[in-house]
């Protein structure tokens, strides 16, 4: 019988942690900045890749597409300045792990079938920085952020590679788990057949949305840790 081995790829917004108004308000002031008078469109933001969602605000502005590399470095750049500066300061980072999330890690992290990694639309300074504040940082072997791609759906092939290039293993098919909260993180890895568990803590993303795009389980929330590593390990067709 072939051992069981397991790629567990973690989002982090709305499934492992809330970030507060801190984090938002700095992304809007940014983009204020750069973008002074111009009105930030209403678009859907939840399991984006930062870039993506400084791209479609472009779009709606109708920023030329030679200009909008540099911009949106700087934008991002000058949002999480911002959120630094504040947290230098002695204001509260407004990081709220979710429940369940440490207890999962901790039983994953013991488990020799499992390797963990990060899958996040945040750019890795981003990504970093909320793990850091959440105390989750040491739980990772490696992440995939919106630095290797802007679009979410390319980036579970890159996982998959990155695990082989620095010696994790090969994993296909449901070897590969993608853990997350929106309707992104059950379709994006379905190209190359990713197992994916949902969980229903995302703000503003509803429950019966994501059971409409049949990831293969869908939990409340990860304080199910017996059921979610139940899920992960199970063999599946």
């Amino acid at each position: 019988m072939q051992e069981i081995q397991r790629l567990v790829l973690f989002d982090i917004d709305g499934t492992l942690l809330h970030g507060g108004s801190l984090w938002a308000g700095s992304f809007v002031r940014s983009v204020e900045t750069f973008f002074p008078g111009k009105e930030i469109p209403k678009l859907k933001f939840n399991g984006k890749t930062d870039y993506q969602i400084i791209g479609e605000c472009l779009d709606h502005w109708g920023i030329p597409e030679d200009s909008r590399e540099e911009v949106s470095d700087q934008v991002l750049d000058h949002y999480l300045n911002l959120v630094e500066k504040s947290v230098r300061s002695g204001n509260h980072h407004e990081i709220e792990v979710l429940s369940g999330a440490v207890g999962l890690l901790n039983r994953l992290n013991k488990d020799p079938r499992v390797r963990l990694g990060i899958l996040t639309g945040n750019v890795l300074r981003g990504a970093n920085l909320k793990l850091k504040f959440a105390e989750l940082e040491n739980y990772f072997e490696f992440k995939i952020t919106g630095d290797d791609h802007s679009d979410r759906y390319q980036m579970p092939k890159i996982a998959q590679e990155r695990a082989k290039s620095i010696g994790l293993g090969e994993y296909t098919g449901k070897e590969i788990v993608i853990i997350g909260d929106t309707i992104h993180d059950v379709n994006c890895g379905k190209s190359i057949g990713v197992r994916s568990i949902a969980v229903g803590t995302g703000r503003g993303v509803k429950s019966e949305e994501l059971l409409e795009h049949s990831p293969d389980y869908f939990f409340t929330d990860l304080s199910e840790i017996d059921s979610v590593c139940k899920a992960i390990v199970e063999e599946m067709r």
